[in-house]
């Protein structure tokens, strides 16, 4: 996977940057200008469902057991999971808190060897955002903070012929984070989002990402639902233990501003 991290750079750029060109073609949003500052409070939160799929490589005590759950298998594998965002903003400043729980199963087999893992998964998200256009239609931001990651892992392999073997790890680390992310109106009901972001920089993640792409719908003044597709990967090692998986699937949320 390490090989890719150029490759996952580009994509999350021009992932960001699509919308902007596709939608600068509507009257309404020819001239961006910057938004205006205003001492008002704001904040709204968000509910959502993440079907997610692991892809990738754990290692613990120098042993290398694949994880690779697809979309399809993911209701056959999810034990349980909670998630939900919060964002608190005035003016052009906004702060974020986008977590994430989930427990899992998944079995593998390479190179006729078992492995049974269950995987217990905390994904959090903390940033702090300033909007640099806001033109009504077309909406962009930056932002910068902190990926913080848990996991807990039991792990066992059935060797043909040689006794079984369980392998078990609990680790966390924090990796800091840049992203941008990007609204435009398709119409009065319609939106698209955009948030790709980048990190680790070999603080604690050799690497680390987010792609997030979605179509909202505005089924109130102020709620929404969305419909979109998310993936984070991280790359860490610490010692003996290395966890180079991609978290991905198909993300539903619900969201109500205030």
């Amino acid at each position: 996977m390490k090989s890719s991290h150029s490759t996952l750079v580009a994509s999350i750029l021009a992932l960001a940057a699509v919308p902007a060109f596709a939608g600068s073609t509507a009257p309404s949003i020819t001239v961006l200008e910057p938004v205006a500052s205003t001492p008002d409070w704001h904040w709204h939160a968000a509910l959502y469902g993440w079907a997610t799929g692991l892809n990738g490589d754990i290692a613990i005590k120098g042993i290398d057991a694949p994880v690779d759950v697809g979309f399809s298998d993911i209701f056959d594998h999810l034990d349980f999971a909670a998630m939900g965002l919060v964002e608190i903003g005035r003016g052009r400043w906004n702060f974020a808190a986008d977590l994430f729980y989930a427990e899992l199963g998944a079995n593998t087999t390479r190179r006729d060897i078992d492995f049974d893992a269950e995987l217990d998964q905390f994904i959090g998200n903390f940033a702090v955002a300033y909007s640099v256009i806001d033109t009504g239609c077309t909406h962009f931001a930056v932002y910068a903070g902190a990926r913080v990651t848990w996991m807990e892992t039991e792990i066992d392999i059935d060797f043909p012929n040689i006794a079984d073997r369980s392998l078990s790890a609990s680790k966390s680390w924090v990796d800091p984070i840049i992203g941008v992310r990007f609204q435009q109106e398709l119409s009065e009901k319609f939106f698209l989002r955009t948030v790709g972001d980048i990190g680790g920089f070999g603080i604690s993640s050799d690497f680390t990402w987010q792609a997030f792409a979605a179509f909202g719908y505005r089924i109130t003044e102020n709620g929404s639902i969305l419909l979109g597709y998310r993936g984070i990967g991280s790359d860490y090692s610490d010692g003996d233990f290395t966890y180079d998986v991609i978290t991905h699937g198909v993300l539903l949320g619900f969201e109500y501003r205030f």
